[in-house]
């Protein structure tokens, strides 16, 4: 460790076993700093800073104190490792101290006030003098002009409504250590560093944990930080901070300034969350009881708690790799309290820390839009009964789950024109899975054999989703829908935009009338045309889906449409899309049995070498 002499401004040289008892010095650095090699080369008086490290080694000497050890020219700083190990042990040199000198050079007050420069000084905003307040047992605070102020004791009440530390750490009779991860952090919210990278070098000793330096990285110093805190820590309230970042994010915080709410989350005395965690090439390996929240949103409790022992939680989002997840926040809350309605599940997921630039999707409504299903019966003869979390709107036809909600977002019992009663079903299994049902039994395994069948919990039951599947069932996937038919009826369920909102969008129709028309848009709803496109007779390029049309006395009045129908090519699959061919099927003239549909033979490259034989079809016309 190399010193000061408070008297000859010499310096020296002492090992680990024989340092002598010494003063540091606590400054906020300025223009004119004297340097190391100031020192050496005699020329520190011809420096600017000098006067402060002269009457620093005043103060100390007056004390009865033969060194002084600062910053400023105590380390070599050319030489990289020699820095490195300073760094990692300069907590541990302001501790053995015998007494810090702080020195407040825009305080010119001689006592401190309610409220006046001692409370607005620079040096509690500085990132490296956090570190000098709590580390040493006794702190002197001077002014400007090296006049007494007070100390860490006797300033305590002043000091902790600056820098929201409790008074019992300023006063010794508790260790910081004994404060949780985010409230540690928190003292470091609004303290700013030349440096970026300082702001998490400057933590090292705080944290009790040590890591090389290497300037230069950014903001990755305060990642590696946290990471290091990690492996030595089980403290989850490392994961209790917010910001205003609608992005995607991981469990670390991008810097101190996240944890500036944070100040009075502690660790829950009840655990959930067990199981190690540690960082991956996948992402941020954790286990983590989930609760389905929303639209592809999981609440995960974490192991900490508010000050009225509310459990904390956080939003999580599955990415489209895998078993991974980033964090997100939903409806403008980053940091919500944890409620798991008794329905809460234990994941081992990795939660990315690095997106790459990987922008959050617009938020997608928790529920579906009934685009298309085969229209209900009128008159007297009608019947629709639906259940579900909300009422049934004919004009906006939208069934959906309020948060925290799970499974079934509906069921609905109609009789089509000319038909015969079918359940409909709609819902979402615990991946997020879009599941519907058209056909089969109203009631799945469990609820048939419930007390009470018609009880809205009953028939909102999701085993109807599970396998094996139940008749008329199709379960997708949630990065690509449903598209499945079971000979009678296609069910078709598509993640779309509509009208500037994002949703899953379902059409159910029969065999013969399961088609879209490539390319053309409805000028009403703006979507692809699922089923009949009608025509404006009167306006070039006006068409109108099905659903749509229903509305054309209104919405295009005093004009009449032609229908338009597709037919189907019976039995006959595309190759490529593994749907039925509607319209034109193109076959190959070399392959014996090789088909395309009237969208995929457009795809750049497709059996590039072969020629294909255009084969039409009107509606009801097999071939």
């Amino acid at each position: 460790m190399r010193l000061l002499h408070s008297k000859t401004l010499d310096l020296h040289e002492f090992l680990d076993d024989s340092i002598p008892p010494y003063a540091v010095f606590s400054h906020r650095w300025q223009e004119g700093e004297v340097l190391l090699r100031d020192i050496e080369s005699r020329t520190a008086q011809e420096k600017k800073g000098f006067g402060k490290i002269k009457s620093c080694c005043a103060v100390a000497a007056s004390r009865g104190l033969e060194y002084v050890w600062i910053d400023t020219l105590c380390i070599d700083k050319s030489s990289s490792a020699e820095l490195s190990e300073s760094l990692n042990s300069m907590y541990e040199w302001y501790h053995k101290s015998a007494v810090c000198l702080a020195y407040l050079v825009d305080v010119t007050e001689t006592s401190v006030t309610g409220d006046g420069e001692f409370q607005r000084s620079v040096w509690f905003t500085r990132g490296w003098t956090l570190q000098e307040l709590l580390a040493p047992v006794a702190v002197e605070f001077f002014n400007t002009a090296w006049q007494p102020l007070g100390t860490k004791a006797t300033l305590k009440t002043e000091i902790s409504a600056i820098t929201g530390i409790h008074e019992d750490v300023l006063l010794g009779t508790l260790q910081p250590q004994s404060f949780s991860v985010a409230q540690r952090m928190s003292w470091a919210a609004g303290r700013t560093t030349t440096k970026v990278e300082d702001i998490a070098y400057s933590l090292l000793g705080l944290f009790d944990v040590n890591m090389p330096m290497l300037y230069g990285e950014g903001r990755k110093a305060f990642m590696r930080l946290q990471e290091e805190i990690m492996k030595q820590s089980d403290d989850q309230t490392l994961f209790a901070w917010s910001s205003t970042d609608d992005s995607y994010r991981g469990l670390l915080a991008r810097s101190p300034a996240d944890f500036a709410g944070s100040s009075h989350f502690i660790v829950s005395a009840d655990k959930v969350n067990a199981a190690p965690y540690s960082m991956t090439n996948m992402g941020l390996s954790i286990e983590l009881s989930m609760v389905q929240w929303g639209m592809e949103i999981y609440l995960a409790a974490l192991d900490c708690q508010d000050n009225a022992r509310q459990r904390l939680g956080i939003y999580l989002t599955p990415l489209r790799e895998p078993n991974q997840y980033a964090r997100v926040m939903q409806d403008e809350v980053d940091l919500p309290r944890f409620s798991s309605n008794g329905s809460s599940r234990r994941r081992r997921i990795y939660v990315r820390q690095n997106m790459s630039g990987e922008g959050k999707p617009p938020s997608r409504l928790y529920g579906f839009w009934l685009r298309h299903i085969p229209p209900p019966e009128t008159g007297p003869n009608a019947r629709w009964e639906f259940t579900g979390w909300g009422s049934w709107n004919d004009r906006d036809r939208i069934v959906s789950l309020p948060p925290g909600a799970y499974g079934t977002a509906a069921v609905i019992r109609y009789k089509p024109k000319g038909g015969n009663v079918v359940n409909l079903k709609l819902g979402f299994d615990a991946n997020f899975n879009p599941a519907c049902q058209y056909g089969g039994h109203i009631l799945g395994p469990r609820a048939r054999n419930a007390r009470d069948p018609r009880a809205f919990d009953t028939v909102m039951l999701s085993d109807w989703m599970d396998p094996p599947a139940l008749e008329g069932v199709h379960v997708g996937n949630r990065l690509h829908g449903v598209n499945g038919d079971d000979g009678w009826y296609r069910v078709v369920v598509l993640d779309e935009i509509v009208q500037g909102k994002r949703m899953w969008v379902v059409y159910i129709a029969s065999i013969e009338d399961a088609y879209w028309h490539p390319g053309r848009l409805c000028d009403g709803c703006g979507l692809e045309i699922f089923g009949p496109r009608y025509s404006c007779k009167t306006c070039e390029a006006f068409d109108y889906c099905s659903n749509c049309h229903q509305g054309a006395a209104e919405t295009h009045p005093s004009h009449s449409f032609k229908e338009f129908r597709l037919g189907q090519h019976d039995g006959v699959r595309c190759d490529c899309c593994g749907d039925r061919v509607y319209g034109t099927r193109h076959k190959c003239r070399e392959c014996p049995d090789y088909d395309l549909c009237g969208q995929c033979i457009d795809i750049p490259g497709i059996h590039k070498h072969n020629a294909f034989k255009a084969i039409g079809s009107t509606y009801g016309k097999r071939r």
